[in-house]
């Protein structure tokens, strides 16, 4: 879920993280002697914030014996920062991980196992009320380590009017008629190169190659193997994406001055397109740009392929003085009732716990949130790749090279399963 923000933004945060942090898990009782003080960080763009505030304000009023103080912290070097943190000893009591990233933060016992508190009667929610393909690398054998705090199911976005402007055929129109696949997205972005705009912006994770891998109905890896090297169908999906930088159609978002992250690209109409969970949604609304969402175009017979499903989780810090109320509190936070306050009308995610998907569509705009749902139901988490710590950081290095043109794609998916064998065997 990762997200990029301006310089002022993060000069902001990170002012308020030192202020706000500083004590880590030092935190005690309250002003009144009895509520107990948990510190609470997590990224996010400050519509976001706003989200995850309508949860902490809902558990402070509930109750009177915690009080959740929530402090925003920038996403450019926000796991690095958290490690650090967390090694000196001033790290906040609970906290967002990237699915990336969790696995490094169990193999070092930084975190604590959840299982036993969910079991329990203190708990909000319990781990069977959570759709069970949503955990990731954040349970393993058979232990919980951090809660699935939503989920983001990735699509695209699409700047309505610059499209118009172009003459550029509606993608739902497109995709309606079945019509709306890898060609017809080359031709789409070639168009609006041409006009002096960016196509689409494409990012180096490692999700972000799987949305196209995934739709050409492509594996870069099974449930216990890294297969890559040996589908076609991914060599194809490296090669499209390599083409595609190279002949301007896609930007890597790398080459971006700072403080132009890919919101702030499509805000400012120079981009048709971005791709995303539903978190830029609240940022956007905040604005006057008319966007709508469509699915990744397809390079298979279906309209609609696998998508990548975004991730975070909560995490309670090992050394916080408040473990068993650092529990208790995201055991709220990522509960039926916790997820229905933050994701109601204008939230920023889908939720992880089954029973309230329609949620996501009470909102006027965009018109096409059924498309969240519909990506949701082909959807799913990345596994082995995640399980590996530093993985995603390896492969993410690889892919950048591939993508500032100093790697061709078929070195970069040899190196890049090669990596990954190694890491996961």
């Amino acid at each position: 879920m990762k997200k990029v923000f301006g310089v002022g933004f993060v000069s902001a945060l990170a002012i308020t993280t030192l202020a706000a942090c500083g004590s880590g898990s030092d935190s005690s009782t309250g002003s009144n002697g009895d509520a107990v003080e948990l510190s609470f960080s997590a990224w996010g763009n400050p519509a976001e914030l706003d989200v995850y505030n309508r949860a902490v304000d809902a558990f402070n009023e509930m109750q009177d014996d915690i009080e959740v103080t929530l402090t925003g912290l920038p996403n450019d070097n926000y796991f690095q920062t958290l490690t650090t943190r967390l090694q000196g000893g001033q790290a906040p009591d609970v906290f967002y991980v990237g699915a990336e990233n969790i696995s490094t933060l169990m193999s070092n016992g930084t975190i604590e196992p959840l299982s036993d508190f969910l079991d329990s009667g203190d708990s909000y929610v319990t781990e069977d009320e959570f759709t069970e393909d949503i955990w990731g690398a954040s349970r393993n054998d058979g232990i919980v380590y951090g809660l699935p705090v939503d989920c983001n199911p990735i699509l695209m976005y699409y700047n309505k009017a610059l499209l118009e402007e172009n003459d550029i055929p509606s993608p739902q129109e497109l995709y309606e008629n079945g019509e709306w696949n890898w060609e017809t997205f080359e031709d789409i972005t070639r168009q609006l190169n041409e006009s002096g705009n960016h196509g689409y912006m494409q990012e180096s994770g490692h999700g972000a190659m799987l949305n196209w891998i995934w739709t050409n109905g492509g594996e870069f890896a099974t449930e216990d193997a890294i297969v890559g090297d040996t589908d076609g169908k991914t060599m194809e999906a490296f090669e499209y994406v390599d083409r595609m930088i190279d002949e301007g159609n896609f930007t890597y978002a790398g080459t971006m001055p700072e403080g132009q992250g890919i919101e702030a690209m499509f805000m400012s109409n120079q981009v048709g397109f971005v791709s995303a969970g539903r978190w830029l949604t609240p940022m956007f609304l905040d604005t006057s740009i008319d966007f709508d969402y469509i699915p990744f175009p397809s390079n298979t017979d279906e309209q609609i392929e696998t998508a990548n499903i975004a991730t975070a989780y909560m995490a309670v810090n090992s050394k916080s003085d408040h473990v068993e109320e650092a529990m208790k509190f995201i055991s709220y936070y990522t509960s039926t009732d916790g997820q229905e306050v933050r994701l109601d009308g204008e939230g920023n995610a889908v939720p992880s716990v089954v029973g309230i998907d329609e949620i996501v569509l009470n909102q006027d705009r965009p018109e096409h949130g059924q498309y969240l749902l519909d990506a949701r139901s082909v959807g799913r988490v990345i596994g082995l790749e995640f399980t590996s710590p530093g993985l995603s950081e390896d492969l993410e290095d690889i892919y950048e090279l591939m993508m500032l043109g100093d790697m061709d794609a078929a070195d970069a998916l040899e190196q890049a399963t090669a990596k990954a064998k190694e890491a996961v065997e």
